[in-house]
């Protein structure tokens, strides 16, 4: 059962967070994609990300008690897990499967820019597994008896924070190109929750996170 006081707090917290996503990315992303270009909109976005996303991470995971947490220390390194590399296998097959049939080949797509390997590769998984993942599954968890529960809430609420940049893309996303995306989201954040609570360590999950968006951004195109 959710316990109903910690879980609108929670709840609560989520959505102070997703208003302020909003924000950031209509009125700072937006006007950075629009007036910057190459490394200076890479490097200008990146560190929004950082500070928004890693800073409130880290804020609400030092600033929470430990008897909050289902896991109480996160970050903490585990490479022996197993499911890590069967899991790291299987999407690579799948992009380069999915590349093959989209394009008939298998090779880096001409959108791809050096740029978006710091983004992609090295800012995204960290931020967002340090919140979604090191924060809020991990509190959520522990008010929820079932662990499927817990999972299927938080990937639901991972693919809705993406909503703020679907709707600022331009031009305009059609309706199903979202709705797909936020389901393969969802998936994705289930599967991410999936490692955290099985390897009780964060990284299994920001690996596996920042190879997907890797090989999207390089096989797939963004």
């Amino acid at each position: 059962m959710l316990h109903q006081r910690a879980g609108r707090q929670l709840l609560s917290q989520y959505g102070y967070f997703f208003v302020f996503w909003f924000v950031i990315q209509v009125f700072v992303n937006v006007p950075i994609i629009n007036l910057a270009s190459g490394w200076t909109e890479e490097l200008l976005t990146d560190v929004v990300k950082v500070l928004i996303w890693l800073g409130v991470g880290l804020y609400m995971i030092f600033h929470t008690k430990r008897d909050q947490f289902v896991i109480e220390r996160p970050f903490q390194l585990n490479l022996k897990f197993k499911p890590l590399y069967i899991t790291l296998i299987a999407i690579i097959i799948y992009m380069l499967a999915t590349a093959f049939i989209q394009r008939h080949s298998i090779g880096v797509v001409a959108t791809f820019k050096p740029t978006m390997l710091l983004q992609d590769f090295l800012v995204v998984g960290i931020c967002e597994e340090t919140v979604f993942r090191g924060y809020l599954l991990n509190r959520l968890r522990k008010m929820i008896d079932s662990q499927q529960t817990a999972l299927i809430i938080q990937a639901i609420l991972f693919a809705l924070i993406h909503l703020p940049r679907y709707l600022t893309t331009y031009p305009a996303l059609p309706i199903l190109t979202i709705l797909s995306q936020l389901v393969t989201v969802a998936i994705l954040g289930y599967l991410f929750g999936w490692l955290f609570l099985k390897s009780r360590s964060l990284w299994p999950g920001i690996i596996v996170h920042s190879v997907w968006d890797l090989l999207i951004v390089v096989l797939i195109g963004s």
